[in-house]
């Protein structure tokens, strides 16, 4: 794929706009933004103390928003009508191409948009997921919540510029959301049987595993916690969270490693071990499975 961009703020297409081009949201006179910066087919700004309310013209590119700052309340008006959603700190938005909003935010105002040219967030989605690039839309949310997609967001948009290496690094960390992105959005293939259990199931076994990531967990044991048999609850909780139960613990895991890589006093050693994994090897190994990079380097991607 490539690694460098069009960023001139010149749009290709007449009736939408560049993002570079969209200065809506600085208004304020207070604005404070970082400069954007290419990383692979994307753009990525991080802003500050913007404008309350902004307009949103139709852009020639897909955009992921990252909710930074804490909590908030987000209001999207087009479209089909207005949207409120209550937005948790590291909550993210995925708008599509070519739409056009009015947005308002109440509580902190601080964000990261990671513009994606189109055609390569489909070659890249396609290439991974062995799909044809011309069947790969991005679905539209307001304030979904996904831990580590929340970590890898607000990594990428704090990080600074950086030479081919450290590049490399940020690369791999946007493919990863990118892909956990299509995973979750993903539909169930068709013909399968979508067994259910019920939100409150999903719910106790979401915070049981949240307690005990540094315990070595079994299917049998989240089973119990959800009232269901093996079967019935490994069928149900992929249908409802778009995962398997290990990959589910195993991206909680890593989120949480993600979270502890941001202190520079706790060695990777002892965040393996509260973590729950086995040994360093076992961690640096199912770290990088996960979000294409090492722990180190993504420790050094904060930097």
């Amino acid at each position: 794929m490539p690694r460098t961009m069009h960023m001139s703020g010149l749009s290709a297409f007449p009736d939408r706009q560049h993002p570079l081009a969209w200065r809506d949201w600085a208004t304020s006179p207070r604005t404070r933004a970082s400069e954007p910066r290419a990383v692979g087919g994307a753009i990525v700004q991080r802003w500050e103390s913007s404008a309350r309310r902004m307009e949103q013209p139709p852009l020639d590119h897909h955009y992921l928003v990252v909710h930074l700052g804490g909590d908030k309340r987000v209001t999207r008006t087009g479209g089909s009508g207005t949207l409120v959603r209550e937005v948790r700190h590291r909550g993210y938005s995925t708008i599509e191409a070519g739409q056009s909003y009015s947005w308002r935010t109440e509580g902190p105002i601080a964000f990261g948009h990671i513009y994606l040219e189109p055609r390569w967030f489909a070659e890249t989605i396609g290439a991974n997921f062995e799909r044809d690039p011309a069947r790969i839309e991005l679905q539209e949310e307001v304030g979904a919540f996904d831990p580590l997609i929340g970590q890898l967001l607000s990594a990428l948009v704090h990080a600074g510029a950086a030479d081919n290496a450290g590049l490399m690094q940020q690369e791999a960390a946007l493919e990863a959301v990118l892909f956990r992105l299509f995973e979750r959005q993903a539909a169930a293939p068709i013909g399968e049987e979508r067994m259910l259990i019920t939100a409150a199931s999903v719910r106790r076994v979401r915070d049981y595993i949240a307690a005990h990531l540094d315990s070595a967990l079994t299917l049998d044991e989240l089973a119990r916690i959800a009232g269901y048999s093996r079967f019935h609850f490994a069928r149900g909780f992929r249908a409802a969270t778009g995962l398997p139960p290990y990959a589910y613990l195993l991206r909680q895991r890593i989120a949480r490693a993600c979270e502890m890589l941001e202190s520079r006093d706790v060695p990777i050693s002892g965040i393996a071990a509260a973590t729950g994994f086995a040994t360093h090897a076992q961690f640096s190994s199912r770290f990088r499975q996960v979000t294409g990079i090492a722990p180190s380097a993504y420790r050094e991607m904060l930097r």
